[in-house]
């Protein structure tokens, strides 16, 4: 699809995370240690968005059911368990992690 434009470098604080719509996917875009991440910004496991969840250590917390995700990589670092999963009989999946760049003061992702 190519490189499309997101936001402004200034919406994004440092240790901040912010949600996008960007061609009808909710993309998770977030700020630490002055690195950009862009992964998928919906939980794998059942859609908690993980604009409303904790940054900690280079991941996101999903504020549903604590799967834990890589900013870096979208890998699953903890996935979800005990009554939730029993419940569903899904784990949560790795996310698709995006490359970002920034292009005249906006931000950009390849997707």
């Amino acid at each position: 699809m190519g490189w499309t434009e997101v936001c402004s470098v200034d919406e994004l604080e440092n240790e901040g995370h912010k949600s996008f719509e960007v061609d009808g996917k909710k993309i998770l875009i977030s700020k630490v240690d002055n690195k950009i991440y862009a992964i998928d910004g919906l939980c794998s496991h059942m859609g908690g968005d993980l604009g409303k969840g904790k940054i900690e250590n280079n991941n996101v917390i999903c504020p549903k059911h604590h799967a834990v995700f890589s900013l870096e990589t979208g890998h699953v670092e903890k996935n979800i368990n005990g009554f939730f999963k029993a419940m569903t009989r899904k784990d949560a999946k790795d996310l698709h992690a995006y490359e970002i760049r920034e292009n005249e003061g906006n931000l950009e992702i390849n997707l």
